[in-house]
């Protein structure tokens, strides 16, 4: 599948909001590189299925909702996603962070996107990449 301008603009946000969380991930903890890593995780997270979206109505799939829960499901039906499980836990601590703030929580979410959004988004771009190409 050729990429279109929209896919490939949709797989470059993904991209570049990837870089930055791979970035902050590295940052020493503290609060503010704690906050920084979930702010920059809940856009890298909205940025991945947004792709996953735009990649699924190139496909002509154009019937999918444009809300998370529908793309992901969608994504897992077709094998890009191989852990639902996972991805439910990911949705949720993008809902945790962007729905209230507790610093134990916080804590609890910037290791859970360290050890486990961190890794599939890496294994997510190298899929859509391809997806895309």
């Amino acid at each position: 599948m050729a990429t279109s301008d929209k896919t490939g603009e949709a797989l470059r946000k993904f991209e570049e909001a990837l870089l930055t969380l791979e970035a902050q991930a590295q940052e020493p903890e503290s609060r503010m590189a704690r906050d920084s890593l979930l702010l920059r995780y809940v856009y890298t997270f909205e940025m991945c299925w947004q792709c996953m979206h735009q990649l699924l109505v190139a496909r002509g799939a154009d019937d999918t909702p444009r809300v998370a829960f529908s793309v992901l499901a969608v994504a897992f039906k077709l094998g890009w996603i191989p852990d639902a499980g996972l991805w439910k836990q990911l949705r949720e601590a993008r809902n945790g962070v962007s729905h209230s703030y507790d610093e134990e929580m916080a804590i609890r979410l910037a290791a859970t996107v360290r050890s486990l959004a961190l890794p599939e988004f890496q294994r997510l771009r190298l899929l859509l990449r391809e997806q895309a190409a």
